[in-house]
């Protein structure tokens, strides 16, 4: 934390929430003079808050309330979007993901905005789990992954029945180290990952998701979702009640790029687990997680109105001849 902050309000920061510490100090490396913006909607009102509670003892802080958007990857109001530009650090305390929005996306590609997604935030997640972690070591770990991450040929297989294999020829691990410190960067923490966006229209196989689906009407799974999965879409949704909602979300849409094999996400931090919210299930380690819908941040094509992850717990994966995890058990 040096140089980031003045000694007093080092001693200061002492007295936060540990989670909140970590966001100002080693996950954004925010200094004194910097513009920080909250943003967050009606439902998520309570993190946006707690937010803005402490940054503003510390930075020039601004917080925005908007209309709660209708999924993942929307886009936020047009005042957000230019408030967004002119600010050094943007809290996203919203009830779904701005990530994949292009009004995020084309803030961050201005090269001065660092974003740090705290959608489907809870206030338990502010004093344990992920945000505890030390993200100097996870980014060794992400770094030492990746180099395995990536190849032609990749293989998926869990214990609760998931069986797909599709392409990733010319495909660049994606990053997400839980940290968002130099301007342009972009980061969801706790979350910590390496990311492969499948070629278009080459996965086949069975994708069962047992751990959870983080959507306000799903998240932790009490049973299986089994997916069929054709050339690189989902064809069948099947299994109970959890299966049905899914079917209805997806249908909903009206749109087939929803159905998109868009992302295999590998989970890298070892202080998540499993709680049925979004940052800390798709970084939970030994698990993925399967986005469907927009891959253009995963070198893909596909811009479809919905970004969604599911995850299966304790998988094993293989590209080409290299085997980097085996139920959840990391080997390289």
């Amino acid at each position: 934390m040096e140089n980031v902050l003045t000694k007093t309000r080092k001693e200061l920061l002492e007295d936060l929430p540990l989670g909140i510490k970590q966001l100002f100090t080693s996950i954004t490396h925010l200094k004194e003079g910097e513009k920080v913006l909250v943003i967050t909607d009606e439902n998520k009102k309570e993190i946006g808050e707690f937010v803005y509670k402490y940054a503003k003892e510390f930075f020039e802080t601004t917080m925005m309330v908007m209309p709660t958007r209708e999924g993942h990857g929307a886009e936020p109001t047009e005042a957000v979007r230019a408030a967004m530009n002119n600010c050094d650090v943007a809290f996203g305390a919203t009830t779904y993901s701005m990530y994949h929005s292009k009004a995020r996306l084309d803030a961050s590609k201005n090269g001065r905005l660092r974003w740090v997604g705290l959608q489907d935030y809870a206030l338990h997640m502010f004093e344990k789990g992920g945000l505890t972690a030390d993200f100097d070591e996870v980014k060794e770990v992400i770094d030492r992954v990746s180099e395995y991450y990536q190849g032609n040929t990749f293989k998926l297989t869990a214990p609760g029945g998931t069986n797909m294999v599709c392409s990733v020829k010319g495909r660049k691990p994606v990053f997400d180290y839980g940290t968002s410190r130099e301007p342009g960067s972009a980061s969801f923490p706790p979350n910590a990952e390496v990311a492969l966006g499948p070629v278009e229209g080459t996965a086949n196989g069975v994708l069962v998701f047992d751990g959870s689906i983080p959507h306000p009407l799903l998240n932790l799974l009490d049973e299986p979702v089994i997916c069929k999965v054709e050339n690189g879409f989902i064809t069948e949704i099947t299994g109970g009640r959890e299966a049905d909602i899914l079917r209805k979300i997806l249908a909903d849409f009206n749109d087939p790029t929803v159905y998109n094999i868009a992302e295999l996400g590998l989970g890298l931090n070892k202080e998540n687990y499993l709680c049925g919210h979004m940052a800390p299930d798709e970084g939970s380690l030994g698990n993925i997680h399967i986005g469907i819908g927009k891959n253009l941040n995963f070198g893909g094509h596909v811009d479809s109105p919905l970004h969604l992850d599911l995850v299966i717990k304790d998988v094993t994966v293989v590209i080409d001849d290299c085997s980097l995890m085996k139920d959840g058990e990391l080997l390289v």
